[in-house]
């Protein structure tokens, strides 16, 4: 039996009427690309999402970028976990996504 380990970084974010739970998994960038997994509840298994996924994914990248720059680092984005019913602003899983990012640089390096 193979039993993998994975780990996630999770940060949420609620500015007003909207909010987001930025999940992300570093590692290896697939070849295909980021791999994306919706999180549904038992009261919500709507999987429809609330938000626009290309973009969602670009701010991740972004905001993981610009960490990389500006602390020296080298995380690749393998995983993030979407919840279907977040609605994020422009912006913000960008700078979620940073905030991820500079945590772990910044922890890596003690």
């Amino acid at each position: 039996m193979n039993i993998q380990k994975s780990i996630y970084y999770r940060k949420p974010n609620i500015t007003g009427s909207n909010w987001v739970l930025v999940s992300i998994k570093f590692g290896q960038t697939l070849a295909k690309g980021v791999a994306v997994i919706k999180i549904i509840t038992a009261d919500n298994v709507d999987s429809k999402l609330n938000f626009d996924l290309n973009q969602y994914i670009e701010e991740v990248i972004f905001g993981v970028k610009i960490a990389n720059e500006q602390y020296g680092g080298d995380l690749e984005v393998q995983e993030i976990e979407v919840i279907p019913s977040d609605s994020p602003s422009k912006g913000q899983v960008l700078t979620t996504a940073y905030d991820i990012a500079k945590y772990v640089l910044m922890n890596e390096n003690q």
